[in-house]
């Protein structure tokens, strides 16, 4: 009885032991934070797509750009200053989750688009793509005001948007924005 006991008090020591030492090696050391604060820091999006990238994307001399931010989410928009007015709009969402993507990309009207990003789809108005990194999602616009709203426009808009992303991925994530890992539907 009393081998039974001794026994039992050494695992009992033993597995105190051990989860002292997982709960110090998981401890914050304060750097963890600072680091996790680092990651998830929102990009601006009208220094990752620039009005002169937004007049080679539209092809017209734009207006000062259109910028906003809540947590999370940050928005830069430029509109062209011509008659015919266009505009280039960027979403960046971070953080941004596979299951976020999902919900965009199972939308009535989306379509995978390959090529760009983790994932990408297109909803005849938006492209979402999924970065490489997967913790961000951007949201390009770019063509007619609204892009989109007449079918002979969707072509010439959704390459104005791959512009727009590819430009901001490039920046974003300091290099190739392509990825093989595209989804298919």
């Amino acid at each position: 009885m009393k081998l039974r006991l001794s026994i039992s008090i050494v695992f009992t020591m033993a597995a105190i032991a051990l989860l002292a030492a997982l709960v110090s090696a998981c401890g914050d050391s304060g750097s963890s934070t600072s680091t996790q604060a680092a990651a998830n820091a929102m990009p601006d999006p009208c220094a990752l797509f620039t009005k002169a990238d937004a007049e080679s994307v539209l092809g017209q001399p734009v207006q000062a750009p259109n910028k906003s931010e809540q947590e999370g989410t940050a928005s830069c928009s430029y509109m062209t200053s011509g008659q015919n007015e266009r505009i280039a709009n960027l979403i960046i969402v971070k953080p941004c989750s596979m299951a976020d993507y999902m919900n965009y990309a199972e939308g009535p009207m989306a379509q995978p688009i390959a090529g760009i990003g983790m994932h990408a789809s297109w909803d005849k108005t938006t492209l979402l793509v999924h970065s490489k990194s997967g913790d961000t999602c951007v949201y390009a616009a770019g063509g007619g005001n609204p892009p989109g709203s007449d079918p002979a426009d969707d072509k010439p808009a959704l390459e104005q948007a791959k512009k727009v992303a590819t430009s901001v991925l490039e920046r974003l994530e300091g290099g190739d924005s392509g990825s093989g890992a595209n989804m298919s539907r």
